[in-house]
């Protein structure tokens, strides 16, 4: 049995070039936010958040051979945990890391974290978006209030994204609910209607639509603020081809796991 984490664009890609291959999978995700696309039969699914002593207990139940760590590149914690319950329990783990889709460029604001971030979006005095999920909100709601500056984020479409928004004391119209990837023209429209001047993202890659964020940010005459990516607990595989190339490695027959 493979387990897979996911949480990304990819993972449903991965999950069913293994379930192809013959591996049996668990595909893993933090939230009941399905995965994006058709799932092969077969592939098994679990939701909720995992901690170290979790995965290690999930990995030695269901006779894990192999984690695959498909999270998205800012999910650090599960990355570590991973990690490091399979140094515990003696098997292997690999990891995708998406591309970046961010080059240095003078009209780059990077930031380290989100505290920082935050600091710097407000420090211009004009409307923020915000698309960087609702984990990290709380820095951003505070310095916007303590400035008076007008924030919107945009959100996942589901309950939960909406409440956290809420609770952080963002108003309907500071919400905007939309599920991507949104092109350059649907950023551009959004940044049009809230009149943003500075635009805050994460560098999860072309798979989450930053490129298409940044060229809008760009045509819009946005300021462009970047929080950098926490490092991997290990270096990973750029392609879900190279990715499965080295799970065959791992185990050239399907039927070892049997």
């Amino acid at each position: 049995m493979i387990l897979l984490l996911g949480g990304t664009t990819e993972a449903t890609s991965i999950a069913n070039a293994l379930a192809e291959a013959g591996f049996e999978v668990l595909l893993s995700t933090s939230t009941s936010i399905p995965p994006r696309g058709a799932l092969r039969p077969g592939i098994r699914q679990r939701t909720g958040e995992l901690d170290r002593r979790g995965l290690a207990d999930l990995i030695r139940t269901q006779k894990i051979g192999i984690v695959i760590d498909a999270t998205h590149p800012y999910a650090a914690a599960i990355s570590i945990n991973a990690c490091s319950a399979c140094q515990q329990t003696g098997i292997t783990y690999v990891s995708l890391d998406r591309p970046s889709a961010v080059t240095n460029a003078p009209d780059i604001l990077w930031a380290t974290d989100h505290d920082r971030a935050a600091t710097l979006a407000v420090s211009f005095g004009q409307p923020v978006l915000l698309t960087i999920g609702v984990r990290n909100l709380a820095p951003y709601a505070a310095a916007a209030r303590s400035r008076g500056i007008q924030l919107v984020a945009r959100i996942l479409d589901h309950p939960s994204s909406v409440e956290t928004c809420r609770r952080l004391g963002l108003k309907a119209e500071q919400i905007v609910r939309a599920n991507g990837p949104f092109s350059v023209t649907e950023n551009a429209l959004l940044i049009a209607r809230h009149q943003i001047g500075v635009l805050v993202t994460k560098d999860s890659g072309n798979a989450g639509g930053v490129g298409n964020k940044i060229a809008a940010a760009r045509d819009s005459g946005c300021r462009i603020v970047v929080v950098k990516r926490p490092p991997r607990p290990q270096p990973g595989y750029s392609s879900i081809s190279a990715l499965m190339d080295a799970v065959r490695r791992c185990v050239p027959s399907p039927s070892l796991f049997s």
